[in-house]
């Protein structure tokens, strides 16, 4: 009797520290995902100020991410992982093939490692894309880190005025000396550039950005400080890109309004195009050259009319037309697995003795890269997201308007129109902002999913 009573208890006492350790894994899994998502979003506040910190924060993150997204799903289970897998696949086959297989058709000017050092601007980002899913999976952490992203432009901000009225040229340090930004001075008719290489790298954060500022405006709140905050932003950013003199950065801050706030979006669209058009045309034409057109072209600082009138493109080498005419012809020459990543710039050179860093449009950069195939997946990819993201936000949910959802949708559409006539995505702040923006629209799509088959 007395040995079953200690076998009793000797089961019980298992039993419990077994119940213990359950509940102590438990613990641990609520605690190992806040980590995460708190490195998720001081990584973000300190991406804009240096590359290094805030990289290495969301890197940190998104370990975290890829180990709380195994434990829910299967990766290949998912289906919008498999085109970008495949992209990564085709990317790495390419490279490995131009710098171990394919002749080296100029060897003179490029060399096929440059291929192997350019996946680093694609496949790390395909993983990014599910590994930061965790951490804006549901409306709130949506809000929460667009919020961040705004407050993390702050730097940006007081760096670019003052660069720009005050001619700070730096070096600036912040942190006790961790944190350096050198800046350049502005250079007519150059713009507002802060922290970043040039003012269209600064435009294109800035109209990353952009959209969040005009949903926060709208935001109901009867807090008076936050409006005050909140209409600070909107003014400031606004200001800094239109000082950024980019016409990108530009074209984003007037159709960002309509795309955020109003149900007739492409209507707006059209209506502000048009506007926007006849205005130019009426500023620059001889045809209505007079004592009106010169009366307004005074009253406009002649930086913005050098950046649309026949003036500015005086001392240009080259055009953009002829830019892309080059690149489909280099991209015709190896179809299927590209020349070779910073390709362009070579053979560009070579036959035109200009410079041209790449060919001012992300997918002729990455056909000319990794060839065609991988280049029409990734362009499918994008688009069907955008679509099925614009449907859920937009068409599905017309009577309530959703700002945030609706400034992410235009952030993530304006930043990829913008990248077809220049090319800001190889700067790793940019890109990084950019890959977590459309895992944020995937995330939109599959609780739209969700929410269907709960009604069903």
């Amino acid at each position: 009797m007395g040995r079953r009573f200690e076998s009793c208890r000797k089961r019980a006492e298992i039993k419990s520290l077994y119940m213990n350790y359950l509940k102590f894994l438990s613990l641990r899994k609520i605690n190992y995902y806040k980590f995460g998502e708190i490195l998720f979003l001081i990584g973000t506040f300190f991406l804009c100020s240096s590359l290094l910190i805030g990289g290495l924060l969301l890197l940190i993150s998104f370990i975290f991410g890829s180990f709380i997204q195994s434990k829910k799903i299967n990766y290949f289970k998912d289906k919008w992982n498999l085109p970008f897998f495949f992209c990564g696949l085709l990317i790495l086959i390419s490279a490995l093939m131009q710098k171990f297989i394919l002749p080296n058709k100029i060897p003179e000017i490029w060399d096929p490692n440059l291929s192997l050092l350019g996946m680093a601007n694609w496949i790390p980002f395909f993983w990014i894309f599910w590994a930061c899913q965790p951490f804006v999976n549901n409306k709130e952490k949506r809000k929460k880190f667009a919020l961040v992203l705004i407050s993390g432009t702050f730097p940006l901000l007081i760096t670019g005025f003052g660069q720009y009225f005050f001619e700070w040229t730096g070096p600036i340090e912040t942190l006790n000396g961790l944190i350096i930004w050198y800046q350049r001075p502005i250079i007519s008719p150059g713009g507002l550039s802060g922290i970043f290489n040039n003012q269209n790298y600064a435009g294109s954060w800035l109209n990353l950005v952009w959209p969040f500022c005009i949903a926060l405006i709208f935001e109901k709140t009867k807090n008076l400080f936050n409006k005050s905050v909140s209409i600070c932003f909107l003014v400031a950013i606004g200001l800094a890109i239109f000082l950024t003199y980019s016409r990108n950065a530009w074209v984003g801050l007037l159709i960002a309004f309509p795309l955020v706030i109003t149900q007739q979006v492409f209507f707006w669209l059209i209506i502000i195009f048009l506007i926007s058009t006849s205005i130019l045309i009426f500023l620059i034409s001889p045809i209505f050259s007079g004592e009106i057109q010169n009366t307004i072209r005074e009253l406009i600082p002649n930086k913005i009319l050098l950046e649309f009138s026949e003036e500015g493109y005086k001392n240009l080498d080259v055009t953009r037309l002829e830019i892309y005419k080059n690149a489909l012809d280099i991209i015709s020459r190896s179809p299927l697995l590209g020349i070779g990543a910073a390709s362009f710039t070579a053979i560009y050179e070579l036959k035109t003795n200009f410079y041209k860093g790449h060919s001012h449009n992300l997918l002729t950069e990455l056909a000319i890269s990794y060839g065609l195939p991988v280049t029409i997946i990734f362009t499918l990819t994008i688009i069907s997201i955008l679509i099925i993201a614009y449907y859920a936000v937009f068409i599905k949910n017309i009577k309530t308007i959703d700002y945030f959802e609706r400034a992410c949708w235009a952030s993530v559409f304006f930043f990829f129109l913008s990248q077809l006539v220049d090319i800001q995505y190889f700067d790793g702040k940019i890109s990084v902002i950019a890959w977590i923006l459309i895992a944020s629209l995937k995330k939109i799509i599959d609780e739209d999913n969700r929410n269907l088959k709960n009604i069903s």
